[in-house]
């Protein structure tokens, strides 16, 4: 067949229309591009406020700082009880000492003779930081009316009966008996020796006194001020034992006068 016949075949077959594609939307959408803009795009706040928390996150927090407060209260409440135990410490072993003189003065006004009498003697020993009471350097016994002071080191009598005199102790005048031996004759006291006895107790009961105070105003400090928490019970601690010491000095009297 000639070319051009041959042409002329093929044109009269008929052909089939192509088919149009058909985009898919999510291919579509993916190929767009946005134009680009200058502006920076806006966030949308948050309607609790920047920096805010959700309830749930003010819910978390507030159990959190309840939680805290808790604790802290708790470990003040410990801190108050031990510095008002400690400032009690202090006062109670005021108190015994004070009521201990007392006690060994009221017996000697009587006119009892007991080695307590001795009891406030304190010796300095040269080379020594402070005093030494004098039961760690001395024995001391009683006959009769008489009281013996024995030294366990002679080098220290000297000191014990400097000691004894400096006591001021109404009616006490040592009397040395060999190298290590104190004699002490102890007669029934005066009315002006019970008068000096019964002033010294005073003395003593003011001086418990100034200690109490004393332990109160370092519990003060220890809690943060006069008036901080806790300050009321150690002021009913001061109050308490001060009128232990005041019922303790009105007995001593009533027992003086029956002297």
């Amino acid at each position: 067949m000639r070319p051009f016949a041959l042409r002329s075949a093929l044109r009269a077959i008929p052909r089939t229309p192509r088919a149009t594609p058909i985009a898919s939307p999510a291919l579509s959408s993916a190929l767009l591009v946005r134009p680009f803009s200058s502006t920076l795009p806006t966030l949308k706040k948050n309607k609790h406020g920047q920096g805010a928390k959700s309830p749930k996150q003010k819910i978390r927090v507030t159990e959190d700082d309840e939680a805290g407060a808790a604790d802290a209260e708790g470990a003040g409440e410990v801190v108050i009880e031990e510095v008002v135990e400690k400032a009690k410490g202090k006062m109670e072993k005021a108190v015994h000492w004070a009521k201990a003189v007392v006690f060994e003065g009221v017996e000697r006004g009587r006119g009892r003779v007991t080695p307590a009498i001795l009891d406030s003697v304190r010796v300095t020993i040269p080379d020594t930081p402070g005093t030494v009471h004098l039961n760690s350097l001395a024995s001391v016994t009683v006959k009769g009316n008489t009281l013996f002071v024995e030294v366990w080191d002679s080098a220290s009598l000297k000191q014990v009966e400097s000691a004894i005199h400096g006591a001021n102790l109404p009616g006490i005048s040592p009397q040395r008996m060999g190298g290590t031996t104190l004699k002490i004759p102890v007669a029934r006291p005066t009315v002006e020796q019970r008068a000096e006895i019964l002033r010294q107790l005073s003395q003593t009961t003011e001086t418990a006194k100034t200690q109490i105070r004393t332990a109160r105003t370092d519990g003060f400090k220890a809690l943060g001020g006069r008036k901080a928490n806790g300050t009321d019970g150690v002021q009913k601690l001061v109050d308490e034992m001060c009128k232990e010491l005041d019922e303790q000095m009105v007995l001593a009297k009533k027992e003086f006068e029956k002297a």
